[in-house]
């Protein structure tokens, strides 16, 4: 595998597992850090910001993309990042050939959860299927029948060999509740690889994150963010993180740089700025800031975005209070002792000062890789 979704870099060793890398440190007494495309962001021609349009750079990425591929799978959730995407290829009339969305069939089926449009906590993310995802489907249905639609239930085949494999894996870093679907990537795509065609998988990933310091404002990438890129074994870099993109660099650059001329005027809304390095990877601040920007951004950013129903994203690390239901289920009980199992066991291997509180299970506290940021990407000055 290539660095194409970056890598952690331990005493000048570079691991494509973050797992293995936070290993390795604990055992060598070691520090670890995450690198993404640090040289290429840095070269960005910045005279270019505000020049081109962000629905231009969108439909010149939907394109890349379309040329790269010989099928393309969109990983839709019906949030903002995916909606915008289905948006781009469609109006921009660029070929998409699937649309995959990953969802329990057990939510699907009305179990676990009540239908609820007004209760926007996390634990209320599948009332999204109901509001979001269904009207976009159904209308795909009616108007672009040409566009295959697939449901994957990410539940049904989950065992013990399939969990344990997912941690084997060489590129999962994912210790969450949700790390059951990580690698789950639609029938199409084996089918196709068996046939010597060439599939990109896309995804969502993600919205500019941005720090404010000394008035400046700053850019950086998340690697908590680049594993819901699933990557398949049979096709470990056929993933497309949409707008986090070594092959167009500028337009993460060209969003953050909207954000930052709204936060100009907007003097208000930065406080949810992040304001220092460890304000973005640990704790309650970097929650509440991580919602902001995300509620904020979608508006600037996206206009294709119609205020749809969305439910706030998971609140503690290891994403229990989304995944509630999970815990709850008797039916499931194995799957999640299986987890769990798996994410504890691990974990006692690997230094504490690596490690974030993640969230109590069964009176349990369960602790998780801290999230790794990269290199701070210069926007602009606040007071210019």
């Amino acid at each position: 595998m290539n660095e194409k979704y970056g890598c952690w870099i331990s005493n000048n060793i570079r691991f494509h597992n973050k797992y293995e890398a936070l290993l390795y440190a604990t055992q060598h007494h070691q520090e670890v850090k995450f690198w993404y495309h640090d040289e290429v962001f840095q070269c960005v021609d910045k005279t270019q910001l505000n020049k081109i349009s962000l629905n231009t750079l969108y439909k010149e990425r939907a394109q890349q993309l379309r040329d790269s591929y010989d099928y393309l799978i969109l990983y839709y959730s019906g949030g903002s990042d995916s909606h915008n995407i289905l948006r781009t290829f469609i109006d921009n009339n660029i070929k998409l050939d699937e649309i995959c969305v990953k969802w329990p069939k057990q939510l699907i089926d009305g179990k676990f959860y009540k239908i609820n449009s007004t209760d926007t906590s996390s634990d209320n993310l599948w009332s999204e299927w109901n509001y979001c995802v269904v009207p976009t489907l159904d209308w795909i249905r009616q108007y672009h029948p040409e566009i295959k639609i697939t449901i994957k239930d990410y539940v049904q085949h989950t065992n013990e060999s399939t969990i344990n494999q997912l941690f084997e894996t060489q590129h999962n870093h994912g210790f969450r509740a949700g790390a059951i679907k990580d690698t789950l990537t639609s029938d199409s795509e084996e089918e196709l690889i068996n046939k010597g065609k060439t599939v990109g998988n896309i995804y969502g990933v993600d919205k500019p994150y941005l720090l404010l310091n000394q008035q400046k404002i700053y850019m950086f990438f998340s690697d908590i963010a680049l594993v819901t890129a699933s990557r398949s074994i049979i096709n470990p870099n056929g993933a497309e993180c949409f707008y986090w993109s070594p092959d167009m660099p500028l337009l993460p650059y060209a969003q953050a740089y909207q954000l930052f001329l709204y936060y100009k005027i907007n003097v208000e809304s930065q406080k949810f700025l992040f304001q220092s390095a460890a304000d973005s990877i640990n704790g309650l601040p970097r929650v509440e800031r991580n919602f902001g920007q995300q509620k904020i951004a979608k508006q600037i950013i996206y206009s294709t975005w119609d205020n749809r129903f969305q439910a706030d994203k998971k609140r503690d690390a290891i994403g229990t209070d989304l995944y509630n239901w999970l815990f709850s289920s008797m039916e499931l009980s194995t799957q999640k002792e299986i987890l769990m199992d798996n994410i504890t066991q691990r974990m006692k291997l690997i230094n504490n000062d690596f490690l974030n509180h993640g969230g109590i299970v069964n009176q349990i506290s369960i602790n998780i890789p801290k999230t790794m940021i990269g290199a701070f990407h210069y926007i602009g000055n606040l007071d210019n």
